[in-house]
């Protein structure tokens, strides 16, 4: 796992990469879950799916492919790569300290169309389609603002899924 920092308006993320996958398909779909706790109460969360390729920045917005940050005080839920601003709020909050929340960063794949979605516990947030540049490399990421004892992430898991587009006749 590799650590550092970026930030995003006037935020500070401790980064980690937990994993570099594979993505480059016309069609189909990218699933990350992961279980997070939260060790701090007002910690801003970080979950992405980065262009693995692309330099590394310090800058947020410098990266490629799709990141979500999560107030866990307010539950605004931010887009923080493709500035789209905020795409929604979590209802159940707080988030419960030292309990393990369930989330999943997942996208549908139509050429250079990318469609997220977040779920976070049972609640699920819709974020706008985005036009991308292949990112045929991925990483996942995940972070926090807590400068020490910030957010556990656990149980990482990805699955890819290609559409295979048969000739039409």
């Amino acid at each position: 796992m590799n650590m550092r920092a970026a930030e995003f308006d006037n935020q500070k993320f401790n980064f980690t990469r937990l994993h570099d996958a594979t993505t480059q398909m016309d069609s189909g779909e990218v699933v990350f879950e992961i279980e997070m706790r939260l060790m701090q109460p007002g910690e801003h969360l970080f979950v992405g799916l980065l262009d693995a390729q692309q330099p590394e920045s310090r800058v947020m917005t410098e990266h490629g492919g799709i990141g979500i940050s999560i107030d866990s005080g307010t539950g605004e839920v931010v887009d923080v790569l493709n500035g789209q601003g905020v795409i929604g709020y979590l209802g159940e909050l707080p988030l419960q300290l030292h309990m393990s929340t369930f989330l999943c960063l997942e996208f549908e794949k139509i050429k250079r169309i990318y469609i997220p979605k977040l779920t976070v516990g049972e609640e699920k947030i819709l974020h706008p389609a985005l036009h991308l540049r292949e990112i045929p490399l991925m990483s996942l990421v995940v972070g926090t603002t807590a400068i020490e004892n910030g957010a556990i992430y656990e149980n990482p898991h990805l699955m890819i899924k290609e559409r295979n587009h048969g000739a039409a006749i």
